[in-house]
């Protein structure tokens, strides 16, 4: 396969060093790793300052450490350099949800409508569990639960943040 080819398919051409370095810490910390750990997993090749400064974009980030950098985090080398999220890191709204609004159902929902707010709702009440909060009105939504929504509705970030906003379970919005 040509090199021109891959660039061509799977590189946005708006791609620039300073979207590759909040690739790099978007995919960080969806795998939830610190700095810390990912120098460990690297056996210390990676040194946290090091790959902090990559992440902010104050230190040039070569191919080959690139390529390393895309195994220890177990993604294609590709994923550093696509356009995935409208949202980047750190844009990401911390995001109040009404769990109330969620479980109230409507004629008017397609079976669709219905389907996701089912699996958001159980999804929710896992969340509520394992971080015991046992309010079971209002939940506050990390980053990582927002990525795992994104999984299973099979939907981008900013597109499960409109379809909370249009479906009404969104309380709030905030940096």
């Amino acid at each position: 396969m040509c090199i021109g080819y891959i660039y061509r398919s799977q590189m946005h051409p708006d791609i620039t060093s300073a979207h590759v370095a909040a690739r790099l810490r978007t995919i960080r910390r969806a795998r939830s790793l610190s700095l810390s750990q990912v120098e460990a997993l690297s056996s210390g090749r990676f040194k946290a300052v090091v790959l902090g400064s990559y992440e902010r974009g104050s230190r040039n980030l070569t191919i080959k450490r690139a390529i390393e950098i895309a195994k220890i985090y177990d993604v294609p080398v590709t994923e550093l350099f696509s356009a995935k999220s409208s949202y980047q890191s750190g844009e990401i709204p911390r995001l109040m949800l009404d769990i109330r609004a969620l479980q109230r159902e409507s004629t008017l929902m397609s079976e669709d409508a219905r389907s996701q707010r089912k699996v958001l709702a159980q999804m929710l009440r896992s969340i509520c569990a394992y971080r015991q909060d046992w309010n079971g009105e209002v939940i506050t939504l990390r980053e990582s639960d927002l990525g795992t929504i994104s999984l299973l509705l099979n939907i981008d970030k900013g597109e499960v943040i409109d379809w909370m906003t249009e479906s009404s379970i969104l309380l709030r919005k905030s940096s």
